[in-house]
């Protein structure tokens, strides 16, 4: 893995990443190292600089908790550092979501653990999301954000919903937040179940939700 390095500060491993490392690659190489922090991370799919923008997070922790500052580039070629606080961090997004900077890299505050008790922690949060999520399908991660005051995938399940499919996509048994590919389902397909999904809830609920994944237009 490249565009990584790592500085000691007392007890804390000061770790600095580039935007386009494998968030799981990366996770699994610092916990050879010794090194803790993104253990429950370890199994988002995705790169650091996108783990960013949509302040990833998984079993109660998200990036913005031992994220220190994100370097970036704006448009014009300027190069700019945000510190934690000015990166605006809530669920889900942050300030990359609204302006048009590139992320270069972003330094983390780590620290050092035994490795074995780093990779027993990933074996846990692996099996719990192998377990609760169709990470046997292909999907583009958990479809819908969290309410404001309600779960989602709950929501979406209560409505009988779950099983529900377009084409060769499909709302999953297992976990109905994710819209998964059962076999050659079309961009289309998942765009037209993610719409009735949506209308179906409003119908029966009067709840509005929301995407969780990013529409990128050519």
């Amino acid at each position: 893995i490249e565009n990584i390095t790592i500085k000691k500060d007392g007890e804390l491993e000061i770790v600095t990443l580039g935007a386009g490392c494998n968030l799981s690659a990366t996770s699994y190489m610092l916990a050879k190292k010794g090194i803790s922090g993104l253990e429950e991370l370890a199994s988002i799919p995705g790169t650091i600089g996108g783990a960013i923008v949509m302040n990833a997070g998984a079993y109660g922790k998200e990036i913005k908790d031992i994220l220190i500052s994100t370097k970036c580039i704006d448009k014009e070629g300027k190069i700019f550092e945000f510190s934690n606080e000015e990166q605006k961090f809530n669920y889900r997004t942050s300030i990359f979501k609204k302006h048009e900077y590139i992320i270069l890299e972003a330094k983390f505050k780590l620290k050092q653990r035994q490795e074995k008790e780093i990779l027993d922690k990933m074996k846990e949060y692996k099996l719990k999301r192998m377990e609760s999520q169709p990470i046997e399908y292909p999907s583009a991660g958990s479809t819908f954000k969290r309410g404001d005051n309600f779960i989602t995938a709950k929501i979406i399940d209560e409505c009988g919903l779950k099983g529900s499919s377009i084409g060769g996509a499909e709302i999953s048994k297992k976990h109905a937040g994710f819209i998964i590919n059962k076999g050659n389902a079309t961009c289309n397909d998942v765009l037209k179940l993610i719409e009735y999904t949506k209308e179906q809830v409003m119908k029966k609920t009067g709840l509005k939700i929301e995407e969780e994944i990013e529409y990128i237009e050519n």
